[in-house]
């Protein structure tokens, strides 16, 4: 293990020294070196020959072995004082394409080529020679650039650029036109004979008699001798070479498909020379009849499709004649219908021909024959007879008349005959006749009015009004004609003018804001006569009053047929009427009443449209709301508890001896005796009280409106009368008002009674005394409740969500019999004792006073 650890600085020393070495023996070349280049710079410039020395390289491309092979010497002049090493680089040495192609021995400097060489993938090499001092490596004289061209040998056949040529030719294609070219290439070097190309037909398939292909050598144009025949051969192949011109010829070959398509060589010809078919007349018929034809070329070719067309029989357009494209048959329709009457036997000849042209080979050359000779079939047509509809003479009617031609005036008479040769009868009715103005005599066709004709109805379009007549024959089946009569209306001064717009608008103008100068409105007038019996208008104020006057006159005429109607001085909002005259050219006159509306505008410009009223309920009313409620509860409490009270005291009796006098009288009949007006509602809900002997009582003024009806007696003759009253609605407040306007009604006729009547009731003066009668609190308290609720019903009603229920009319069951009620009785003073009324108890004040309170 020592000897190991010792074994490394044992030799370093000698690596040092032979480091040592080497690097004095390259500082000592380089000092060599660039001595050397200081003495040829150093030198002078002269002409020296040339150092090279290379032998010509000759390469054959794929040259046989063996390899390597010798190429070429080379050689250098530094040799002979130097120690030359050669190098060879570039491409087919080092570099692509061909890398390792080429080599050199650096020592005598013969250059070898290590295997074959082909000349299409690389024609030429350029190689780089250079020559080195062998121990320096150092180049020690010029680069020699030395191209190595390949020498071509034919090596390759020409190619053909498709392996086959397939094309297809028209059988009437004449062949001294080229069929197709044919193109050979040679891989061989350009302009020699090895890729020079010549082209020659092999073969021919099939071979057919007087017909042959031949080929340009040198361009490879295929073209033929002879015409091309369907029939005998479908596809001609043709064989063809190419060859190239070295000195061992090498050639390659292709195959010409052509593909013969069927021409038109054959004409169709007709099976048949004629057809027998039956046609009925007035009808239009498709497929009346098929004709065939029978042609030898290629079915569904151009040469095999027949077109077929109608040379005679068809001058009037009746017949249509078309090819049915799968079975090539000529289809025969009747587009226009045949009339029997003229001829029943008819007769029509056609003839067929190809969509496309025929041809012929003649002398061994294609001509066209552009007029070849068709044949042709006739078809014989029967034309069966049909009933025929009537025709007019003429086939509309136009005539003139005056409009407001009465009912019952001839207009014309119609003229219509039956084209059938044993003619029908013809009746004639109206199919349409829009304003129903004319009617038709059914065996005369004589047309007469039934109404006043009018030219401004809107039946008639500009003055021209239309009507159908029909006329039907007796035949079987009945045919219908048709006429229609143009009725030319001639206008007529019937019409007088009016105002466009009779309705208008104006903003009011204040004093302050008003523009200068009176304010003019543009009336227009029209006239629905047409001229000379509409305008231009003449207009003029209708009222010479001062109330017209001053406010308004007629001002300059526009020349649309208006005129200025002008305000002289500034009117108050509110609506104006203003009569006008209005005059057409011949002087006929309608009055006219222009509507002017004067109303404020906010924005100056457009009158404000009214807004309807908005009330607001706020808390303190809803709270009296409230309240009224509550009273009118406890005030209907007390009424109910003082009927309860009337209720007992009606069981007791009037005395102690028993001297009943008072009957109870159970039935419900008519009112009392009474002078008291009728309850009259206004518009607005207030009350209107009177009779014949008291002023009317308002609360307060509005126009009556609707009608109800309310009974009043007399309180003299005891006899019924109506009293009407007019008003919009049934509201709450009228019947709150009804209910107030009762009571003081009531009030004053048990007043007025007591005072007036036949018989009246003394009261005891210790019951007056006795207060009983003095202090009246029920009385009071209704008043207050029903002024109460009359108020809050009133104030209802600006509530419009809250519905309003109208009167509703029942089952009506008769008029009502009429009782006659206490009042209208008469008692004798002498039949009763009315002193003991002064010995009552006192609870019957308290009856005397419910009695005298309203119900």
């Amino acid at each position: 293990m020592r000897l190991l650890c010792l074994l490394p600085l044992l030799l370093l020393p000698m690596v040092m020294n032979t480091w040592g070495k080497q690097y004095k023996r390259g500082l000592s070349g380089q000092q060599s070196k660039r001595s050397l280049e200081a003495r040829e710079h150093l030198k002078p410039l002269r002409r020296s020959k040339r150092r090279w020395i290379l032998s010509t390289i000759v390469l054959e491309e794929n040259e046989p072995g063996p390899y390597p092979k010798f190429a070429g010497d080379l050689f250098n002049d530094r040799a002979e004082n130097l120690s030359i090493k050669y190098l060879i680089s570039g491409p087919g040495v080092d570099e692509f394409p061909e890398k390792g192609l080429f080599s050199v021995n650096d020592v005598n400097g013969k250059v070898f080529v290590h295997r074959p060489i082909d000349r299409e993938k690389t024609p030429l090499f350029v190689v780089r020679f250079d020559a080195a001092e062998r121990e320096t490596g150092q180049i020690v004289d010029k680069s020699l650039i030395f191209n190595v061209e390949i020498k071509d040998k034919n090596d390759n056949a020409p190619e053909f650029t498709k392996k086959d040529y397939n094309i297809s030719v028209r059988e009437s294609f004449n062949l001294e036109n080229p069929l197709v070219q044919v193109l050979a290439i040679d891989n061989d070097k350009e302009d020699t004979p090895n890729s020079d190309v010549t082209y020659s037909v092999v073969s021919q398939s099939p071979s057919i008699n007087d017909l042959s292909f031949h080929i340009d050598p040198k361009n490879g144009l295929l073209r033929g001798k002879g015409c091309l025949s369907y029939e005998k051969a479908d596809q001609i192949r043709v064989t063809v070479r190419a060859s190239d011109n070295g000195i061992v010829k090498l050639s390659a070959t292709t195959t010409v498909s052509i593909n013969i398509v069927d021409g038109n060589n054959h004409l169709p010809v007709f099976p048949a020379s004629d057809y027998q078919i039956s046609i009925k007349e007035d009808t239009v018929m498709r497929d009346v009849l098929r004709v065939k034809v029978i042609d030898n070329d290629t079915p569904q070719t151009p040469a095999w499709r027949a077109k077929y067309k109608i040379i005679s029989g068809n001058e009037k357009g009746n017949y249509n004649l078309t090819t049915d494209p799968v079975t090539n048959e000529g289809i025969l329709s009747v587009q226009k219908p045949l009339d029997f009457e003229g001829t029943p036997f008819k007769k029509v000849v056609i003839t067929a021909e190809n969509e496309e042209p025929l041809f012929s080979c003649q002398n061994s050359k294609v001509k066209i024959n552009s007029s070849p000779v068709l044949g042709n079939v006739t078809i014989n047509i029967q034309v069966l007879d049909n009933n025929d509809a009537p025709v007019f003479k003429p086939q509309n009617v136009a005539l003139r008349e005056k409009e407001g031609v009465k009912p019952g005036t001839v207009l014309l008479k119609l003229n219509a005959t039956d084209p059938d040769r044993v003619p029908n009868n013809i009746r004639f009715y109206v199919a349409n006749d829009p304003a129903g103005w004319v009617t038709v005599d059914e065996k005369t066709g004589v047309i007469t009015t039934k109404k006043e004709l009018d030219r401004e109805s809107p039946y008639v379009n500009k003055t021209l009004y239309a009507f159908v007549i029909h006329g039907v024959d007796d035949g079987d089946p009945p045919q219908t004609g048709s006429t229609t009569v143009s009725l030319l209306l001639a206008d007529v001064n019937d019409n007088t003018p009016f105002l466009l717009s009779p309705y208008m608008e104006a903003c009011e103008q204040l004093q302050a804001s008003s523009a200068p100068g009176p304010r003019s409105f543009s009336v227009h007038a029209h006239d629905k006569d047409l001229d000379p019996y509409s305008g231009p208008f003449q207009f003029e104020l209708a009222d010479n009053s001062p109330d017209t006057t001053d406010n308004w006159k007629i001002g300059r005429t526009n020349p649309d047929d208006s005129v200025e109607l002008v305000m002289l001085r500034n009117l108050p909002k509110g609506n104006y009427s203003v009569p006008l005259n209005v005059y057409d050219r011949q002087g006929t006159l309608e009055a006219q009443t222009l509507h002017i509306r004067i109303c404020s505008c906010p924005d100056g410009q457009t009158c404000e449209k009214p807004q309807p009223p908005q009330y607001l309920l706020g808390p303190g009313a809803i709270g009296i709301i409230f309240l009224a409620l509550l009273l009118f509860l406890v005030g209907f409490c007390f009424l109910f508890s003082a009927f309860c009270i009337n209720g007992r005291n009606k069981g007791l009796g009037l005395n102690e001896e028993g001297n009943q006098t008072l009957i109870q009288y159970n039935e419900e009949g008519g009112g009392s005796i009474t002078k008291a007006a009728p309850v009259l509602l206004t518009s607005n809900g207030n009350l209107d009280l009177g009779s014949k002997d008291t002023a009317i009582r308002t609360l307060s003024g509005a126009t009556p409106r609707a009608q109800y009806e309310f009974w009043q007696v007399d309180g003299v003759a005891g006899s019924a009368a109506k009293q009407h009253v007019q008003n919009p609605s049934w509201n709450r407040e009228g019947l709150s008002s009804i209910h107030s306007a009762q009571s003081n009604m009531w009030k004053r006729s048990l007043g007025s009674q007591s005072q007036a009547g036949n018989s009246s009731i003394k009261m005891n003066g210790k019951y007056l005394q006795s207060g009983y009668l003095k202090s009246k609190p029920l009385g009071s308290f209704i008043d207050s409740v029903g002024e109460m609720v009359t108020q809050r019903l009133q104030g209802l009603d600006n509530y419009p969500e809250i519905p309003t229920y109208k009167p509703r009319v029942y089952a009506y069951e008769g008029e009502l019999e009429r009782i006659d009620s206490l009042g209208s009785f008469s008692i004798a003073e002498s039949e009763l004792d009315w002193g003991f009324l002064d010995d009552l108890d006192p609870k019957f004040a308290k009856l005397e006073e419910i009695c005298r309170q309203p119900l």
